[in-house]
């Protein structure tokens, strides 16, 4: 229950209403760089990580097979990424940043970071980095085991 007795939606329902707000907040501000927020994952993922496979992006930003290849193909046209044969997996092709990628990159999460200040002014100042750390960890645990 919250202050004023209403009680509390389940937990599910308000995680999705918080990613439809922080996915919406980050839309706007990706805007001005003719990005979507999954071109902006692909990204993100390829800057932290070097690299990929398209099956690998498909999972770190959870698209399918035939969104993939459109989304990399939209960012290759643009001059962002490019696909090279995979050192040991002839069946694969590895997607990279290039040098506009890069700088596309800064500029993305210049727009991630400004789209968090907007996300956390909600919260006191002293309130972030605690709600950051538990996020994180109810977000990236370990999977439960599966109960038989």
């Amino acid at each position: 229950m919250t202050d004023d007795q209403t009680p509390l939606p389940p937990l599910g329902l308000t995680l999705r209403q918080a990613h439809l707000r922080a996915a919406r907040m980050f839309a706007e501000e990706l805007r001005p760089l003719e990005l979507e927020n999954v071109h902006a994952g692909v990204l993100i993922n390829l800057g932290m990580l070097g690299s990929r496979t398209q099956r690998q992006l498909m999972d770190s930003v959870g698209s399918d097979k035939s969104a993939m290849v459109r989304y990399i193909d939209s960012l290759e046209s643009r001059g962002l990424v490019h696909r090279r044969p995979h050192p040991t997996d002839r069946r694969a092709h590895a997607v990279e940043l290039t040098e506009a990628g890069e700088a596309a990159l800064t500029e993305v999460l210049a727009a991630s970071a400004r789209t968090e200040e907007r996300l956390l002014r909600c919260l006191e100042p002293g309130e972030r980095d605690p709600f950051r750390e538990l996020l994180g960890r109810f977000t990236y645990q370990a999977p439960e085991p599966v109960r038989e």
